[in-house]
């Protein structure tokens, strides 16, 4: 959060909050997909991330973007993060 909002990609004043507003997303999420099994997790998952990333500061339609990406495989991450 921190370097995002340095570089200019993020704007937050303060990285200690935008950090509690993802987490306290991702929980409530956690807790919303199991008591909904009708609900398209992974619909949700993409709501709520471009949602977060419109917070931030991320135009719309590139949030949107962003989100439509396929998802890396497990060894691509692996591989970064190497």
């Amino acid at each position: 959060m921190e370097a995002a909002a340095r570089i200019g990609r993020f704007r937050t004043p303060d990285a200690d909050l935008a950090m509690t507003i993802v987490a306290g997303a991702a929980l409530c999420l956690g807790r919303l997909l199991p008591d909904h099994p009708d609900r398209d997790d992974a619909a949700a998952t993409d709501q709520v991330i471009e949602d977060l990333l419109r917070m931030f500061g991320v135009p719309a339609d590139e949030a949107d973007e962003i989100c439509s990406r396929p998802l890396p495989s497990l060894a691509e991450v692996l591989e970064r993060a190497a």
